[in-house]
């Protein structure tokens, strides 16, 4: 008298699919939360003449990793905030400066806030798509 288990095969299988389907996936989310976070970072971003707001891009998704970042010269004076000197000429705005701290606008950081609140929701959602494939 014995026990016999079967379906180890199928199982095996369909482990495999999910495994190379959700790998395609996962990089496929993790691009569109970048692009989500992209956007709220420009919705953050002040607007002199568009280039910071324009500046905002992301890797390309790779095993589940992107990184969203923004080359213009100044957006880390921008966003962490900076230090000046006081009573200083500055033609380009055409005043005096008048503080010796400039706060960050932390365009990034709220960015990634305003894209945590739904991240959980759309995770749950593409896992449902992933395992519920076949």
């Amino acid at each position: 008298m014995g026990i016999q288990f079967g379906g180890f095969d199928e199982l095996g299988e369909h482990l495999d699919r999910i495994a190379k389907a959700g790998a395609a996936k996962r990089d496929k989310f993790v691009a569109q939360e970048a692009e989500v976070i992209i956007g709220h970072a420009k919705d953050n971003t002040p607007t002199d003449t568009g280039a910071l707001k324009n500046g905002w891009r992301r890797t390309r998704a790779v095993q589940g990793a992107v990184t969203v970042y923004n080359n213009t010269e100044y957006a880390a004076h921008v966003e962490y905030g900076h230090r000046q000197t006081p009573g200083r000429f500055v033609p380009a705005i055409g005043k005096r400066l008048k503080k010796s701290f400039v706060p960050g606008k932390k365009m990034l950081h709220k960015a990634m806030l305003q894209s945590g609140k739904t991240f959980r929701d759309d995770a749950k959602q593409i896992m449902e798509n992933i395992f519920g494939d076949d």
